[in-house]
């Protein structure tokens, strides 16, 4: 049974403590108390909030590191990265599906969750969003593109406003993050290569769209940026 002591949740010393404290941060991740992205709270400040020892605490993050919803990193902290265990069991599934399977559900959900932020993004998360175009733009190394794609990409998907919709994206990755896990992105990063700058150029489109709050239109730049992708690569692996 769990006490309360100024207003904060402890946990009740018993068999597998850590079990208690790990299903406890699991309810807190899964409440938005920390997003994606957000470093959780020290060692020392979950012990006092949780009542917990240090070893209970430890081991209790490790298994959430284990099952792929923390990251630690050394020197800096323990990080979000999925509020649920769906992303990272869709993350595992996915390299066993077919990819066709798998890519017509990624453009769905990117295509889908694109139309829902035309109509609930606000001034300020279309200017963020514009923000990440401009560093994705900008970027003229092969992994720093990478991630400001992947950001930019996420950030997408969050102005639907639908978390459980942002799990499954986490979890099924986007179109161009897949083929850099897979290997098949261009190797030979070329920032002005002809077909990136008309990919870059379907990015603009679709936060235009999002700007100008038209739905139909911003899922129509999604499908277009995504066959642009698919073309980019296939004139990689078939030249």
């Amino acid at each position: 049974m769990c006490v309360s002591v100024a207003g904060m949740p402890r946990v009740t010393p018993k068999l597998n403590l850590s079990d208690q404290v790990a299903d406890q941060l699991r309810r807190r991740l899964a409440a938005g108390e920390f997003p994606v992205g957000a470093r959780i709270p020290t060692e020392t400040e979950l012990m006092t909030e949780m009542g917990v020892s240090r070893n209970s605490l430890r081991e209790a993050v490790r298994s959430l590191v284990h099952a792929g919803l923390l990251r630690a990193q050394a020197g800096s902290g323990t990080y979000v990265v999925a509020t649920s265990d769906l992303a990272p069991t869709l993350a595992r599934r996915v390299p066993f599906d077919r990819p066709n399977d798998t890519a017509e559900v990624r453009l769905l959900l990117e295509r889908e969750a694109t139309r829902l932020a035309a109509s609930r993004a606000t001034a300020d998360e279309v200017e963020k969003l514009r923000t990440l175009l401009a560093q994705r733009d900008a970027a003229t190394q092969a992994q720093q593109h990478a991630t400001a794609d992947a950001a930019f990409h996420h950030q997408l998907v969050a102005l639907a406003g639908n978390e459980l919709l942002a799990e499954l994206y986490r979890g099924i990755g986007g179109v161009e993050e897949a083929h850099r896990r897979s290997g098949t992105f261009d190797p030979d990063f070329d920032r002005f290569h002809p077909g990136l700058r008309e990919i870059d150029a379907a990015h603009g489109a679709i936060v235009d769209a999002v700007a100008a709050g038209d739905p139909d239109a911003a899922a129509a730049a999604v499908e277009h940026n995504v066959r642009l992708v698919e073309a980019q690569v296939d004139s990689r692996l078939n030249p």
